[in-house]
């Protein structure tokens, strides 16, 4: 089962593949360990909003939160 948590890890990575900006360059601007930071990405450790707003951050990205309806099915 898909958690949030991962949903926001899989976003987290694919910015940073889609602006090209390594993972290891993340870390080092944001004064983390490449492995901290890769346990992070891959859920060994907890990648918390603020994180993952900071890494965002180094790609020229930003979070944005929305809320939806979702539809209710009636029988």
């Amino acid at each position: 089962m898909n958690t949030a948590e991962d949903d926001l890890r899989a976003q987290v990575r694919a910015a940073l593949a889609a602006t090209r900006t390594s993972q290891a360059e993340a870390a080092r601007r944001l004064g983390l360990t490449n492995k901290h930071m890769s346990h992070m990405l891959t859920g060994r450790a907890t990648l918390t909003l603020g994180w993952a707003e900071a890494i965002l951050a180094v790609c020229g990205l930003r979070i944005v939160i929305g809320v939806t309806h979702d539809s209710l099915e009636t029988a």
